[in-house]
């Protein structure tokens, strides 16, 4: 059988040839990793298995495997050619004297090359024989004491792995050619499961068509214009979490192609690193539109040696998405992976109904959907025998401790299933960075944070989209192009154009305007008046109804946002839609607060009003037996809108009770864009309530360590809410600074940053504020000084007065600063050294004065158990630097522990206390506190609070 040998690369296909080398030479085979070869692969000595049968004895001596792997093979007599030149080059390598390998290595007795390139066999004049006869002549002339070699080319290399299954099985997904799925069978035949390759691929093909939209097509498009993957899908670069600022940025699709190349197998991995990867990004920064381009790239790379599968029509679109992908720069994946993807929040909810439903039975089910009769058994022998990905979508909808805890447990055991069956599994994982505490085990995953557009992004990114939306109108998708452009000239329009979404948004906005709001909050208010304005211009009935009630239409969808949200953080509700009832209730309680006291007149206009929303109203739009929100951001915008519609209401109350959750917290910035744009009298009670925030009368006094209101007054920088406002800008930048006396976490101190950067560029008298605060915690000796030099580490990059700044500060710190904290200023938050003591349990027991003799209560005993279940360990990474890794042990989540009040309080004494040479255990610490308090539900306190204002509503 002839196999594709081009796929592997340059790496795996050394890896093939090594094995081959093992299982044809003998045991006595020596492998060698990756990197510089020294003319080598493997090397071997004394008596092997091979040549036999051969007319001349089995090799016994020394010998070397080279491989020699030639990308794109180009015809017979051209590969030749090239073989026989890096031949040539090995061994005119080998016969120099003065050459690094001569001196250092052994001239080999053997000789054995491994090529991937086709040699012809025609007798005297193939490339067979010409390759035997010039490297013959060669040794011969160059007097190299080599006795034989050999030459396993393609042909030879093809017949090996039919002759070895067990090295072939590795790599099918590889090498595999011709017809895929017939092969498919033969190979599930041994496990009792030959149907379960069939409907994996008919389950390949059904998900092409379910993944063919953008989701953020769905921003609420009123003449139902959708947009194709196809089409509008790009790339977004992202940076690894755990790496100096100064990395230079990649393709995060990109990325997790090249991961995905590489064959993952449990028995493999001491030579390939984390084999996962998860990608943060905010709202509308487009993670779940990445997971479905990567998604389809492996529909497309899987699908593609089986076109008698497809109809025209899906081998059309196929190839559409082929085009697509080498348009943005992707590779087509070369391991031909099986894709399937699981959104967590619909797991959870499945598993918070009491069903003890594992990751394989979960998935049964959703093939059971395109292909019947698939069960978990099926599915584990399909693991065992193909490699997968696996996409995980949106851990950050699965708000609570507990349900969260369980989706983790649940694929804790499939990686453990994974692992027994040494699974090739690739598995890409997606969250938004609120509330996300490292769920996904840092020694297993790379943590990908995805960056805002740079403004020549978005330009081509809206030029590409403008083209999509008006295909037969030229002239409308140049005005459009050209007015986008003009916004991402501007620092403050350029500042919303940081995600797809929202530039999605401005093309909707500028079709009818000639600018876009400046603040984030009023884009969202101006895309909702925009396509409001659309649906009541078209002729109709539901044209005049929107025309005539807006006002009431306004407040249902701001309470429909609000209890689709309230519902959402709920354990079981992820996916939650209001049903036509309750929307009734909803709309006759908006009509009776407007004052129609007539029941029949009320009741006709409410049931007008559900039925217009059967098909679609504005930005509702039918879900089931239900209607709801198709973009989660349009969801928390109008749930914004539901806590500051009253402005004669105290609204920091309301927006209190929401203030520490990661759930609400795009709810909470929506809201107050809205307060620092209409509500200006409110604005001071705003900031008081950041202050207040800081001391939250908790027993613990995690919040004086976590610092919530300093959070969201960078969040708030970050959003450029008053913009307009420098007085207010400044209070914000004096509370966001306070985070620099607060245990550092990467990701903050990149946005502090950032935000520090934008804050000075646009009142330049920011700049005394800022590094006088700087200063002022250098001058500490303990964590403030850490916090700072990490700030000062990132502001170093800037090609500003700033950066200038910032390293005229370094190098004075170098004077007097001691190497342990000059040490973690200068390596990457997530990489810092661990200090004198390895051992973290110890250390906590010391710093709290805990021994076997103390004297403590059931608390303090659980504690140190659970410390040591939950413990702080370290492991050296690829650059021989210690980095800090939790492991969830028998005790539990760390967060869930955190709910104990008796625990919380040493938690904050052990962070507080924390010696500074081991200060990242303090952020680890922080990072667990942070992780109960954003979890903590509080929806029914808002509606509670709402209806206190509110009376009836």
């Amino acid at each position: 059988m002839d196999y594709d040998l081009t796929r592997l690369g340059t790496r795996e296909f050394e890896h093939l040839t090594q094995a081959l080398a093992l299982r044809v030479l003998g045991a006595g085979v020596e492998v060698f990793g990756d990197g510089p070869d020294g003319g080598r692969e493997a090397a071997f000595r004394g008596r092997t298995q091979y040549p036999a049968p051969d007319p001349e004895e089995p090799w016994d001596g020394y010998g070397v495997l080279q491989s020699k792997f030639r990308a794109r093979p180009m015809g017979t007599d051209v590969d030749t050619a090239w073989f026989l030149s890096e031949a040539k080059r090995e061994l005119n390598n080998w016969a120099n004297p003065r050459s690094k390998r001569a001196k250092e290595r052994e001239i080999p007795q053997y000789l054995l090359f491994a090529t991937n390139v086709v040699l012809s066999p025609v007798a005297g004049a193939g490339g067979i024989d010409t390759v035997k006869r010039e490297i013959e002549n060669l040794i011969t002339n160059l007097k190299l004491p080599i006795k034989g070699f050999k030459v396993w080319h393609f042909d030879q290399l093809c017949a090996f792995l039919d002759l070895y299954p067990e090295i072939r099985q590795p790599y099918e997904a590889l090498v595999t050619a011709g017809d895929v799925l017939a092969h498919l069978r033969q190979l599930m035949e041994g496990s009792g499961h030959a149907d379960v390759a069939e409907r994996a691929t008919t389950y390949a093909v059904m998900q092409v068509a379910a993944d063919r939209r953008v989701r953020l097509h769905q921003a609420g498009e009123g003449d139902n214009q959708r947009l194709d993957l196809a089409d509008i899908a790009i790339d977004l670069n992202v940076v690894f979490e755990d790496l100096p600022s100064t990395q230079p940025s990649i393709g995060a699709a990109a990325c997790a192609l090249s991961k995905g190349d590489k064959i993952l197998r449990p028995s493999r991995l001491e030579d390939v690193g984390k084999p996962h990867c998860v990608i943060l990004g905010g709202p509308g920064q487009g993670k779940t539109t990445l997971s479905q381009l990567i998604c389809q790239a492996y529909r497309v790379a899987f699908l593609s040696d089986s076109p008698g599968l497809l109809s025209t029509a899906q081998q059309a679109y196929l190839n559409k998405l082929r085009q697509h992908l080498i348009q943005i720069g992707l590779p087509m994946p070369r391991n031909h992976r099986w894709p399937a993807r699981i959104d967590l929040a619909a797991y959870s909810d499945m598993i918070a109904g009491g069903e003890s439903v594992s990751i394989l039975q979960y998935l049964a089910q959703q093939v059971n959907k395109s292909a019947p009769d698939v069960n978990a058994n099926q599915l584990r022998s399909w693991l065992r025998k193909w490699p997968w990905l696996l996409v995980l979508d949106g851990l950050d909808e699965v708000p609570s401790n507990h349900s969260r805890e369980s989706v983790i447990e649940k694929l804790d055991e499939f990686y453990t299933e994974a692992q027994q069956l040494d699974a090739d599994l690739f598995v890409v994982a997606t969250s938004r960075p609120q509330g996300y505490r490292r769920e996904f085990d840092g020694a297993r995953y790379d943590h990908l944070a995805l960056l805002p557009l740079e403004p020549n992004e978005a330009v081509s990114y809206a030029e590409r989209l403008a083209a999509v939306r008006f295909p037969g109108d030229p002239e409308n998708a140049r005005q459009v192009f050209e007015r986008l452009k003009t916004a991402a000239s501007f620092d403050l329009t350029a500042r919303l154009m940081r995600s797809p979404l929202q530039v999605t948004i401005m093309s909707v906005l500028l079709e009818r305007r000639e600018r876009v709001p400046q603040e984030r909050y009023r884009l969202f208010d101006a895309y909702y008046e925009t396509i409001y304005g659309r649906e009541v211009g078209k002729p109709g009935s539901t044209g005049r109804l929107l025309d005539q009630h807006k006002v009431t239409i306004d407040r249902i969808h701001q309470l429909v946002g609000l209890n689709l949200h309230v519902l959402a953080e709920r354990v079981g509700e992820h996916d939650a839609s209001i049903s036509f009832s309750r929307l009734e209730e909803i709309t006759l309680k908006v009509l009776r607060n407007a004052g129609y006291d007539d029941p029949k007149s009320a009741n006709a206009l409410a049931a007008k009003l559900v039925t217009a929303a059967t098909t679609r109203l504005v930005l509702l739009s039918p879900r089931g037996e239900g209607v709801g929100f198709d973009v989660r951001s349009l969801q928390e915008f109008m749930a914004a809108q539901a806590l500051v519609r009253d402005q004669a209401a105290d609204i920091s109350e309301r927006l209190g009770v929401i203030a520490r959750s990661a759930h609400w917290r795009n709810t909470w910035l929506l809201a107050a864009g809205n307060v620092f744009f209409h509500q200006g009298r409110q604005r001071h009670n705003l900031m008081s309530l950041l202050r207040e925030l800081q001391t939250d009368g908790d027993v613990s006094n995690a919040s004086f360590l976590i610092k919530p209101g300093s959070v969201l007054a960078l969040e708030l920088l970050d959003d450029d809410v008053a913009a307009a406002t420098p007085r207010f800008r400044r209070l914000l930048l004096q509370q966001a600074l306070e985070l620099l006396d607060s245990p550092p976490e990467q990701r903050i101190v990149a946005t502090l940053a950032r935000a520090l950067v934008d804050a000075i560029r646009s009142d330049p008298g920011c700049k005394q504020l800022v590094f006088q605060e700087i200063e002022k915690a250098l001058a500490s000796t303990g964590v403030s000084a850490v916090c700072a030099l990490a700030l000062l580490n990132e502001l170093k990059a800037s090609a500003t007065e700033i950066g200038f700044h910032a390293r005229r500060l370094l190098e004075e710190a170098r004077k007097g600063i001691s190497p342990a904290l000059l040490a973690f200023g200068e390596i990457a938050l997530g990489c810092w050294p661990c200090g004198k003591s390895e051992d973290s349990n110890q250390l906590l027991a010391e710093v709290l004065g805990l021994d076997d003799s103390t004297d403590s209560a059931d608390t303090l005993w659980a504690y140190t158990e659970w410390a040591r279940d939950n413990s702080v360990d370290f492991v050296k990474n690829e650059r021989d630097v210690w980095v800090a890794v939790t492991v969830a042990g028998p005790g539990g989540d760390p967060a869930r522990q955190a709910a104990i009040p008796e625990i919380r309080i040493l938690m904050v004494e052990s962070a507080n206390r924390m010696p500074v040479e081991n200060a990242v255990i303090s952020v680890v610490l922080r990072n667990w506190l942070t992780g109960w308090m954003e979890r903590q539900p509080c929806g029914s306190d808002l509606l509670e609070a709402l209806s206190r204002d509110e009376g009836e509503e």
